[in-house]
């Protein structure tokens, strides 16, 4: 973590003019990488290919407060002005064909070629089919035509059933939710959440969308849509709106066609080079070594998409000075906003791990802390801004912070944070 900090500062004088950088998907992790690669040289050729006819988006927003709208607005991620006067070529509806990694160039569907130097992978990830008889029917969520479609849909429906309790499917029921709306929510393991957060935490925020009227049925699978009734294992629901919401997986279609490692996700390396020193991945395609307890990672989060982009843009920049490059040592975090409720998660749980809820806090909040042996891993927030901060940082200080130090400072975490600082 200390290395990364030092050196996504270093300031790289314009010594690679003519470099030629292509980047396949504009989401977050690409517009991070070519905004951090024109910061650090202003003469690098940079091309960024999207998929998509309309200017890159934020996703975050598609389930928190987008949908909910019958006149959806989207945030930009950044303006069309920027591209241009960055000199970073934009390039819309351009759907990659294949990777030619012996010529170094990719081609198009419009049978253009682009030559590249180096190449960032950042192509995300798909949305998850419902396999189940007429899984078509529940509508997802992942791209800006799916959130302007269930926007109206969501606006005529009295009766709302979300398949799948993870983060995703929580944030489309409770915000549905506070339009009156009727909601079912299913899930087929055991608690919402549960691959997300600490189980205690995960009844906490159950118990509180029951509280407000929201129907959650867990091991409750859905094996058959009809027209408009659910067929679960349990019973039959009835529902004039039925959204997916149960993930998404890594499109590692171009990757493979180029032979590079893929497993869940496209293999890399600590400097996030895939088994082409020549291509790198990031964002939420990219599989990553994390550390001896958890192994190798992919993430889905708007942190890990910013900071890769800037790990790859050193690295990239480095690695034509012959420069020693970053390793990638991320203190991942999340959040997800459902209704009142503001869940913040720092750190990567464990299923060993043992879980301690922090005593002494505001009521309406919850802290719930995840410590393998003596040393603090991860922590899970409700509600406290604040606790979720300080959980970071003691995070990313490299040394083991038990219970008993956080007893010390009678469960005040800004206070343990200074003292160590």
């Amino acid at each position: 973590m200390k290395e990364w900090n030092q050196l996504q500062h270093v300031s790289f004088q314009s010594v690679i003019s003519r470099m030629s950088v292509v980047i396949i998907g504009a989401g977050h992790a690409g517009v991070a990488a070519a905004t951090a690669l024109r910061k650090l040289d202003r003469e690098i050729k940079i091309t960024l290919l999207s998929e998509e006819g309309n200017l890159p988006y934020h996703r975050p927003p598609l389930s928190k407060k987008t949908i909910y709208s019958e006149s959806p607005s989207f945030d930009l991620l950044l303006s069309k002005d920027y591209y241009t006067n960055n000199n970073i070529e934009l390039t819309c509806n351009s759907i990659v064909e294949a990777i030619d990694t012996e010529n170094s160039c990719i081609k198009l569907s419009s049978k253009e070629l682009i030559y590249y130097e180096q190449l960032i992978i950042a192509t995300g990830a798909e949305r998850r089919k419902l396999d189940i008889n007429g899984g078509e029917l529940a509508k997802p969520l992942y791209s800006m035509k799916d959130a302007q479609y269930l926007s109206k849909s969501i606006a005529k429906a009295k009766r709302i059933t979300v398949i799948g309790g993870g983060f995703i499917g929580c944030e489309i029921a409770s915000g549905a939710h506070k339009l009156g709306k009727e909601i079912t929510l299913l899930e087929a393991g055991p608690s919402i959440l549960s691959r997300s957060v600490a189980p205690i935490f995960a009844q906490q925020v159950a118990q509180h969308h029951k509280s407000q009227g929201i129907s959650i049925l867990t091991d409750c699978k859905a094996l058959s849509i009809n027209n408009n009734e659910v067929e679960t294992d349990s019973k039959n629901i009835l529902s004039d709106l039925i959204v997916a919401g149960i993930g998404v997986t890594p499109n590692v279609k171009l990757a493979t066609q180029a032979n590079l490692d893929v497993d869940n996700g496209i293999v890399v390396n600590r400097y996030l080079q895939t088994t082409n020193e020549n291509i790198f991945a990031i964002g939420d395609v990219a599989n990553f070594p994390f550390n001896s307890v958890t192994g190798r990672l992919r993430l889905e989060s708007i942190q890990n998409a910013n900071d890769q982009a800037k790990t790859v843009a050193n690295n990239i920049i480095s690695k034509r000075l012959n420069k020693k490059l970053l390793k990638y040592s991320p203190i991942p975090w999340f959040w997800s906003d459902q209704g009142d409720l503001k869940l913040q998660m720092a750190g990567i749980g464990n299923l060993n791990a043992e879980h301690h809820i922090l005593e002494n806090q505001k009521k309406g909040t919850l802290t719930v802390l995840h410590f393998i042996g003596n040393q603090l891993i991860a922590l899970d927030t409700l509600n406290h801004g604040l606790n979720h901060i300080c959980g970071r940082k003691l995070l990313s200080f490299n040394q083991s912070i038990s219970i008993e130090d956080i007893n010390k400072f009678d469960c005040n975490l800004k206070s343990l944070s200074n003292h160590l600082s």
